[in-house]
């Protein structure tokens, strides 16, 4: 008996970690930057927090093409360390980002719905 409530203990915890163990990796504050297009370099600051069904984040800008805190949306973990989100500037056009994670940095690109693209690059917060 003693052996089988283990087992489920054990299958649990493999169970939680397979399905939330990416979360981890992402959650929390990130500093990054970017070239924009005709404006220069731009500074960010990204967030992840974990919420129900999955995670939530905003994200804050120094050049003021994003509104301050604007919340991210279809947030979605990859299987081989990448998170992908979207999020809309000040004008109402949507910017898409994937990045890969590797520990406390993560680098990508940015899209918009006219080509243009750009690199990504943040560090954790500390």
């Amino acid at each position: 008996m003693r052996l089988n409530a283990y087992i489920v203990a054990i299958l649990t915890v493999v169970s939680f970690a397979v399905a939330y163990g990416a979360d981890p990796v992402v959650i929390g504050t990130w500093l990054g930057k970017s070239e924009i297009p005709g404006q220069g370099i731009d500074d960010f600051i990204l967030v992840f927090a974990k919420a129900e069904g999955g995670l939530t984040g905003n994200i804050t800008d120094t050049l003021g093409v994003i509104e301050k805190e604007t919340k991210l949306s279809e947030i979605k973990l990859g299987t081989n360390k990448t998170v992908t989100f979207q999020f809309p500037l000040v004008d109402g056009m949507i910017i898409f980002c994937s990045l890969g994670i590797e520990r406390e940095k993560m680098t990508g690109t940015w899209q918009n719905p006219g080509g243009n693209t750009g690199k990504l690059e943040f560090v954790r917060k500390k």
